[in-house]
């Protein structure tokens, strides 16, 4: 069997490979990747005390980066660039953010040019490095009096901008920096082991940690142990969002690869209460594989249990999710919705119609909610508790009425969905009666429960259009029968 030596353009894939990012924020962030990997391993050794401190300058034609972690010295630039896409990166015991070693050809996403100021220890000179973009070669010198950094430490010049960064809402101007870098390194800013600060045009932003005021959920799984290997652990930090517009991200050693788990697709777990848009967070696991720029992970085996271990969990993390959902339209109700939910209640809970299964929230008392199954000490399905694993009480799901227009047209009264009975506003039944008294409201919107507890006894799901034409002849009937 003949064998052909693979050859290439090694130019165009380095370009290539610095453009991996999903946009030039996210390419120029990855100097702070490498700051912090440089700042671990000399914390490690003992070499560092504090945290590591990462500057950035915006200026029109260029960016510079100053960090106070150890640079490279000439004979480390001379092995990475030796080692490009086959980092040592992997085989240390130290976990490491990047695994690659293509770090340091981000710029090629931002501008034409970078040049790198290293001065590795006190007393060691400052090695100067020159990349460029479309080209495969690398200028590397002993760095000028001038040039030479006092510290060690690393600063990285990026010229030949294909973005103004002094434009404010441009794709690298400051405040979308700023947020994103908080969003990105969010625990090492928390644990106040990174600083990071950004100048512009004589303003200086400082990124914080972000403020999340927002209900915990998942508290039982902030650490989930796989069921196929104990010693892999990954842990969910969630929040209730009821905007239901956030996302939820995976991270590898506190930094986001997926960044909405609505991009994953062909697993599920796009269409899971994880993608809800009801919860918001993160999901950590370093024992994936990142795939390069950490643009998604490595499909092996790992990854594949990590989704089967995430949907096993997802049940109990979904029912704490509908709960404050619930919980939140509660608060919205007007006071004639909350009278029409406590007036059906009332005639419900009569004799005569004892034969039907109400909805939750209508039931003066509920049956003990059935525990998810699995290995993991969670939560009841439908119960929110305030500690890890601690059982919550059983009072039952709550339900809320909304008046809304549905996305379908005004021949449907109303509908039962995730808890919720729905008035159709667009209906022209509704139209009439709401315009009136309050008792016409009240009668209207209580009547639409009850119609919604009968159809939710029908297993064959067939009553419910039987039901809305009853409704459209009672109320010709009311109209037509005025005296």
């Amino acid at each position: 069997m003949a064998r052909k030596k693979i050859r290439g353009n090694m130019a165009n894939i380095l370009t290539y490979m610095g453009s991996l990012y999903r946009n030039p924020a996210d390419a120029i962030k990855e100097y702070i990747s490498n700051a912090l990997d440089e700042w671990q391993k000399a914390r490690d050794r003992g070499e560092m005390e504090g945290p590591c401190e990462v500057s950035y300058i915006l200026q029109k034609g260029k960016i510079t980066i100053d960090y106070n972690a150890p640079g490279m010295s000439e004979k480390e630039f001379g092995e990475a660039l030796d080692r490009v896409a086959d980092s040592a990166k992997p085989g240390m015991t130290i976990l490491q953010i990047g695994q690659l070693g293509i770090g340091i050809f981000a710029f090629n996403q931002v501008g034409t040019s970078c040049t790198f100021y290293s001065k590795k220890a006190k007393g060691a000179p400052t090695i100067k490095v020159v990349l460029r973009k479309q080209s495969d070669d690398a200028e590397i010198e002993t760095a000028t009096k001038r040039e030479s950094r006092k510290e060690p430490g690393m600063t990285i010049v990026i010229a030949g901008l294909q973005h103004d960064p002094t434009r404010l809402r441009g794709p690298l101007g400051a405040e979308r920096l700023q947020h994103m870098f908080a969003e990105k390194f969010d625990p090492y800013l928390r644990e106040e082991n990174l600083k990071i600060t950004i100048t512009c045009g004589g303003r200086i932003y400082q990124v914080e940690p972000l403020t999340i005021n927002l209900p915990s959920v998942g508290e039982a799984f902030r650490e989930v142990h796989l069921s196929s290997d104990w010693q892999k652990v990954f842990g969910c930090q969630l929040w209730f969002d009821a905007s239901g517009r956030s996302k939820v991200a995976i991270r590898h050693t506190g930094i986001p690869v997926v960044e909405d788990v609505k991009a994953i697709q062909a697993y599920g777990l796009e269409e899971s209460a994880y993608a809800s848009g009801f919860v918001k967070g993160y999901i950590d696991a370093d024992f994936l594989k990142p795939l390069p720029a950490r643009v998604g992970f490595e499909e092996n085996q790992d990854w594949i249990q990590f989704l089967l271990e995430l949907e096993k969990i997802c049940p109990s993390i979904e029912a704490e999710i509908e709960e404050l959902r619930l919980e939140a339209e509660e608060k919205k109700l007007t006071q004639i919705q909350r009278r029409a939910i406590e007036l059906a209640r009332e005639i419900l809970n009569q004799g005569d119609f004892k034969g039907l299964e109400l909805l939750g929230g209508l039931r003066r008392q509920r049956a003990p909610i059935t525990q998810h199954p699995g290995t993991h000490k969670g939560r009841e399905t439908g119960t929110r508790s305030t500690k890890p694993g601690e059982i919550g009480r059983h009072s039952g799901m709550r339900i809320a009425l909304q008046e809304v227009a549905f996305e379908d047209g005004p021949l449907c009264h109303s509908r039962f969905l995730s808890g919720i009975v729905q008035v159709n506003a667009s209906n022209p039944d509704y139209k009439r009666e709401m315009v009136g008294a309050k008792e016409a409201k009240l009668s209207y919107a209580t009547l639409m429960i009850g119609k919604e507890t009968i159809a939710y006894n029908d297993k064959s799901k067939t009553v419910n259009d039987f039901l809305e034409k009853l409704l459209s002849f009672t109320f010709q009937v009311k109209r037509r029968a005025k005296i």
